[in-house]
């Protein structure tokens, strides 16, 4: 799946020059925007499928990310005290997050595993009448 990273501006620009007729998405395009909060040294963000992404970006899962860029926990532990979820529920959670390039984990005090947030937004752009590579049955 082809992404892009960029600013919330850059794509802003880009879908509404799209809308306005002024340029069209050519197939080499990318299909996911990624908003990084750092300066763009991490990996990119990237999904085994838009439904793998969504999935993982479920409700549930993005009050976890907003407790780790508001909260700034300094563990995994602390991280699963502020959110109220199990440790090793947390712990699953942000590795396919890691995966995925929307956490890294650094070095805490002691052992302990720091999670940091490196992208603020991601984008999907979804083609509804492209052909399917799934049968629809």
């Amino acid at each position: 799946m082809k992404h892009q990273t960029g600013s919330y501006e850059e794509f802003k620009t880009l879908t509404l020059a799209v809308a306005r007729g002024e340029r069209s998405v050519a197939p080499t395009e990318p299909k996911i925007w990624v908003e990084r909060i750092d300066s763009g040294t991490e990996k990119d963000v990237r999904f085994r499928s838009i439904e793998a992404g969504a999935k993982l970006l479920s409700r549930h899962n993005r009050v976890l990310l907003r407790a780790i860029a508001e909260g700034k926990p300094r563990s995994i532990a602390e991280l699963a005290g502020m959110t109220g979820r199990a440790e090793q529920n947390v712990l699953r959670t942000l590795r396919k997050f890691a995966d995925a390039g929307i956490v890294r984990m650094e070095a805490g005090e002691g052992r302990a595993k720091r999670p940091v947030l490196t992208a603020r937004k991601v984008h999907f752009e979804i083609d509804l009448v492209a052909p399917s590579k799934v049968s629809p049955h």
